[in-house]
This record gives C-alpha cells, structure tokens and sequence, in this order.
C-alpha cells in the first residue's frame, strides 16, 4: 500500500517531543532520498523503527544485524534429477533456511511493503506482481526452436552488499540498508563458525565480519530481492536476445530463450556461451548438464508446460499423475489412506495439500479442466 508522508505533522510532531532541529532535518532529508525515488515506500529512519513498523523487538532484530544469532531452521530436501543425463547425477539436495518467527515477520513486512511496491524487468516472471508461470510460458508458446538454461546455487550467488545496494537504490541511509541486507541475508554455516572463532578471538566489532551473508532460500524476501539485484542482468540478457532474434525470459533460476524463426542449433550455442560469459560477470554460472536446446520437432516443455502450441497446455504426465490421485481417493477399494501410505505421504494433511497444490497449478494453465478436478477433490471421504 502507498505511504502518505506529511513532513509539516511530521516536523509539527517531533518539535512537540523536544528533538533537536538537527535531528529533524536529518529525517526530513532521508524521508525526501526515499520519496524522491518511490513515493510510495514507507520511510524508515533506523532500526528501532523498522523495529517499531514491523511490531518485532528492536534488541532481537540489532542481534540478527550484528550476526549474533542464527534465527533460521535449515534442512535439507531432495533436487529433482536431470532427465536423460549421462552420466546419471549424483543424488544432489537443496539447503532450505525457515526464518524463526520474529525474523519471518519483519521479512515479510519488508516484502510487503518495500520490495512488491518497486517494479522488477518486465523479463522477470517469477514473484512478480500480474506475472506468473503461464505468463512466462506464454510468451515461447509456438516457438521453433527454445534454449533452456538453469542457473547454479542462484539464491546463495547473491550476497549481502548487492541487497545493501538494492535498499541505497530505493533512497534508504547507508546504515538502515546495510541493517535490513543482514536481515535479509545469513552467513552460510561454514563462515558462521569461522565468524564466531574470530569474535572468540579478537573482542566485538559492530557489524565487522570477514564473511558476507547470502539469500537465504526459505526467506520470504529472498525471490524479489533476487529480481531486483539481477535486473541488470536481465536488461543484457534481454538485450543479448533481442539482438539476435530471440525472445528472453527469467522465472526465478530457470532462464529461456526461445524463436519462432529458422536458425541452426551452432547459432544456438553461440546465444548459449553469449549468456554463460554474461552471468560469469555477475558472478553466476549454470548448470551445464542442465541446459537444453530444442530444435523443430523435439518436445517443448517449459516450467512444466508444453509450449509447443500458441496456447500453453498441460503435460499429460501431469494429467496421469493428478488424475491417478483423484481417482485413488474416491475409490472404495482404496481411499485416502491407503492412497497416504502407497504414496509415502506422512500425514492425510499433507497430501492434500500437495494434491490441492496440483489442482491450482492446472488452474493456471487450464481453468476449465481445474474446474472438473476440483470437483472431483470435494467429493473425496477423507475419513475412510
């Protein structure tokens, strides 16, 4: 939502508490920085304010700044494989860092307020505010010939000092965005206890570690953050396209070029090492065993869509698997539980859950076929 700022209540209010004129001048100056770049972004002079905004305790959110804790529950969960690869992958897992409650909120109100209210690169779909998955699809629907790339450890490529200079970009003081990027950001654990050895060692230095924080994926404002900091990534890669007569697209890590024109797949690679020299810039690298180039015929899917129409359509792997569950909960032979334990599913709960979550992806892509699965879902006896 917009933040009304009216700095004559706001000079009228702080003379009335007994602040000094140097003080009010100094807020009336940082509240300007912020809305002569977004007028409608709060204005946040420090971080019991922040503090104060957020209804989180100033002392836990100074110690999440100082690297003092680690408010994060992390764990790890399984990457899906690549599909035909040779040699086979070795079994790969994904760090997922949950922020403690307190942290959870003051980084949703951040999101919230600050990072949905700044616009990302129209290329970008992926938390994005009237983009989504199927938008991104649509825009390589009925393409000849379509290059996939995906980038490696993309959330932990993404430190602490580009998310400062995200905040400074938005008008914020140095010292409220440098606090907001390390509540934003979290030491990987290995430079944890390296960082907590060398306090051990030397006394206490506010804020001065050896080791920069990263995104942490599992953070609420960690997706947009990410959009903002690549922006200008996306503006060269998009550029990068253009130039050569492809359309360009950036769905969180997942990166796609696509062309509805005859080319060869030599020119298809020449755009595949333009795009790799231009992430090795930006410090980023793709998955090579990752990155798919197909040509005229060859089956074109995209974020789990086919594109190989003018129309996004949904696979009918995808339709076998939702409709397999559907039909397993309404049997009276199986039922869910039953169903539960076939599918190793550990409660009734969270399997339906992940079978809703399927429904609302098909949604996206098919309102009228969604229609007749959550049909179907409501009539299931979830006490048998």
């Amino acid at each position: 939502m917009p933040y009304r700022w009216d700095s004559q209540a706001f000079i009228v209010g702080a003379r009335s508490e007994g602040r000094s004129e140097s003080t009010i001048q100094a807020c009336l100056a940082a509240a300007t920085a912020v809305k002569r770049k977004h007028p409608d972004l709060p204005i946040i002079f420090t971080l019991n304010h922040l503090a104060h905004l957020a209804d989180v305790n100033a002392d836990f959110l100074q110690e999440v700044a100082h690297r003092k804790i680690d408010p994060y529950r992390v764990f790890r969960v399984k990457k899906r494989g690549v599909a035909n690869a040779v040699p086979a992958p070795p079994r790969r897992y994904r760090t997922i860092c949950v922020p403690d409650p307190k942290l959870m909120r003051v980084q949703r109100w951040i999101a919230q307020n600050i990072l949905q209210a700044t616009p990302s690169h129209h290329a970008s779909f992926a938390f994005t505010r009237d983009r989504d998955l199927v938008d991104a699809a649509k825009k390589h629907a009925g393409a000849k010939w379509v290059v996939k790339m995906d980038v490696r450890h993309f959330f932990e490529s993404i430190f602490e000092d580009s998310v400062y200079q995200v905040f400074r970009s938005f008008g914020y003081g140095a010292l409220i965005s440098f606090q907001m990027a390390r509540i934003c950001t979290r030491l990987a654990d290995h430079n944890r206890n390296d960082a907590r050895a060398l306090l051990g060692r030397g006394g206490r230095r506010p804020y001065r570690q050896h080791s920069k924080g990263h995104l942490p994926q599992g953070a609420p404002t960690s997706p947009m953050l990410a959009n903002r900091v690549v922006e200008t990534l996306d503006q060269k890669l998009d550029l990068i396209a253009i130039t050569a007569d492809w359309a360009y697209s950036r769905y969180a890590d997942d990166l796609a070029f696509s062309r509805i024109t005859t080319t060869t797949r030599r020119q298809a690679m020449s755009l595949v090492k333009k795009v790799e020299a231009e992430l090795a810039k930006f410090g980023l690298e793709t998955h090579r065993q990752k990155t798919t180039i197909v040509s005229p015929g060859g089956r074109k899917v995209l974020l789990g869509v086919l594109i190989d129409t003018d129309k996004p359509r949904l696979t009918k792997n995808f339709r076998n698997n939702i409709e397999t569950h559907l039909y397993a909960l309404t049997s009276q032979k199986i039922g869910p539980e039953q169903h539960r334990l076939k599918r190793n599913f550990v409660s009734l709960i969270g399997m339906r859950r992940h079978i809703l979550g399927l429904i609302a992806f098909a949604h996206q892509v098919d309102e009228t076929y969604a229609a007749k699965l959550y049909t179907l879902f409501n009539t299931v006896n979830w006490n048998r």
